[in-house]
């Protein structure tokens, strides 16, 4: 197998998690994942802005940064969710562009979002710094 090949067989790691008394999938994020979460994520609040009546300093990227951390986005928690949410084989339950599946996560009772972050803090803080911050 050359490098390339290697390189590309880096998959999502997908991590069982409790929901209330079910099991559920959460798998790691992708570079896609992540390229989303930064560059949709911004056309989205440019686009929410624009529909809040937020005029933009589009020549200004500090002032433009400052404006967009104030746009409310009514689905970042049930986008996150979609993200990551998925069966054993890593496959999307939701799909995080779908405003019908973005309503439907904002929908569910607020445990199951407590349950969802407990989750996914603990798969992705790494075990020895939580043996560090648990003998302090």
């Amino acid at each position: 197998m050359n490098l390339r090949d290697k390189l590309l067989n880096n998959t999502p790691k997908v991590s069982k998690i409790k929901i209330g008394e079910d099991d559920y999938f959460i798998r790691e994020l992708t570079v896609g994942d992540h390229n989303s979460m930064i560059y949709r994520q911004r056309q989205r609040l440019v686009q929410l802005a624009e529909e809040q009546g937020i005029e933009l300093n589009l020549d200004d990227e500090e002032v433009l940064a400052k404006q967009l951390a104030s746009v409310y986005d009514p689905y970042t928690l049930a986008r996150s969710m979609a993200i990551r949410l998925c069966d054993e084989k890593g496959e999307a339950l939701f799909d995080p562009d779908n405003i019908e599946d973005l309503k439907a996560l904002s929908k569910l009772d607020s445990e199951v979002l407590r349950d969802f972050n407990k989750s996914v803090s603990d798969i992705t803080t790494p075990k020895a710094l939580a043996s560090d911050e648990n003998s302090k």
